[in-house]
């Protein structure tokens, strides 16, 4: 077992101290949740050969520099064109312009994707939760390991499609548009977000609920993805940082094959909190249908693509990473004495995350540790 640097430590324990004044106090003043983001944007945005894909995205820093800038809006307009792109014209623009016109180093870049990740998150959760620090804590192991530390294009893409559900809750269609073209150009994977716009009315009760999800856990052995083609692969598969991926993924063959781990477990707790606080969650918290929507997408596609620990971790994992703000939002809907019991069912579940990410290959696979954490400023 290996120990977390003591700079993340600091950061759950302060999450932990606003948490506890969140759920059981008063709501608390979003400077604080600001003053967290900025110390998290220090952690990640100026860290030193830290995360399993880092030396894939200093590659990509290089590759892109090699792209003129002409092919490059060519790849936004989906023009074709005599040089190809194989990255997000967003994001190979990004890197171009810091490396071409400023001569950046590359922790520059890493620096201005966490500012832009981890605003648009505070956004996004401040809009969705009664309890910002609750739910930060809850997603922050392995959520900001394997994404602001990790896989940046797609966490940063998601965030900003995490941000534009406001738009979709003002019915401003346009606007959503615009989020949902910029998030692509970030990372492909947010195309599938689309059709929420239009998805997130559709009604759903318990019976359909059990409907898609049992159809989809039947559904799951049979690869039925495999009917689209190239069009997942292109979407969710980046072979620049494969090796990086795996770095975070302890898949087993028994798992794969049918058995039950972490990632179904959770599947598990999702899918309990949604039906048996469906009809409170509907009386009482704002745009909830929203959410569920979200969930059981979620739960569906990571069953369907269950056999496949990319396309279930990225596209699924995109939906699911949304869904969980259902968790601690119950906490609005219920008795006093219920709250207690879900609050420390979520703490709980912080400190076996913690346990077992400490346990995993993952942790000094991606230099967090106390012994391997670099960072360009701090000591």
């Amino acid at each position: 077992m290996s120990l977390l640097h003591p700079y993340y430590i600091i950061a759950i324990v302060y999450m932990l101290f606003f948490s506890v004044q969140e759920v059981f106090g008063k709501k608390v003043d979003k400077k604080w949740f600001w003053f967290l983001g900025i110390y998290l944007i220090i952690l990640v945005g100026l860290r030193d050969n830290v995360g399993p894909d880092y030396g894939s995205y200093r590659g990509i820093y290089i590759y892109s520099d090699t792209k003129e800038y002409m092919s490059i809006i060519r790849k936004a307009l989906h023009i074709e064109g005599s040089e190809n792109v194989e990255i997000e014209w967003l994001y190979a623009l990004i890197n171009k312009i810091l490396l071409n016109v400023f001569n950046a180093p590359f922790y520059i870049l890493t620096l201005v994707i966490a500012i832009l990740a981890i605003t648009f998150k505070i956004e996004y959760t401040e809009d969705n939760t009664f309890y910002p620090f609750t739910f930060t804590l809850f997603m922050f192991i392995p959520n900001f390991f394997i994404g602001e530390s990790g896989q940046i294009r797609q966490n940063l893409g998601t965030f900003i499609i995490y941000f534009a559900i406001r738009y979709i809750k003002e019915r401003k269609l346009w606007h959503y548009l615009f989020w949902v073209f910029i998030a692509s150009g970030i990372h492909n994977v947010c195309y599938i977000f689309l059709p929420m716009y239009w998805l997130v009315r559709v009604p759903l009760n318990r019976t359909w609920m059990l409907i898609l999800i049992i159809g989809s856990i039947i559904a799951s052995p049979f690869e039925i993805y495999r009917v689209f083609g190239d069009f997942l692969s292109n979407v969710a598969s980046d072979s620049m940082l494969v090796e990086g991926f795996n770095g975070y993924v302890e898949e087993t063959a028994e798992r794969l094959n049918g058995g039950f781990g972490i990632p179904e477990a959770m599947m598990a707790i999702l899918t309990f909190f949604l039906f048996v606080f469906d009809k409170k969650m509907v009386e009482k918290y704002p745009y909830y249908e929203y959410h569920r929507v979200y969930a059981v997408m979620g739960i569906c596609m990571y069953f369907i693509f269950r056999n496949n620990p990319v396309f279930s971790s990225r596209m699924a994992g995109a939906f699911i990473g949304f869904s969980y703000v259902i968790i601690p939002n119950v906490m609005y809907v219920v008795s006093s004495n219920t709250k207690k019991m879900i609050y420390s069912f979520i703490i709980a579940l912080v400190i076996f995350n913690f346990v077992v990410f400490a346990s995993f290959r993952n942790i000094i696979g991606g230099r967090f540790t106390i012994d391997l954490y670099k960072n360009h400023i701090l000591p």
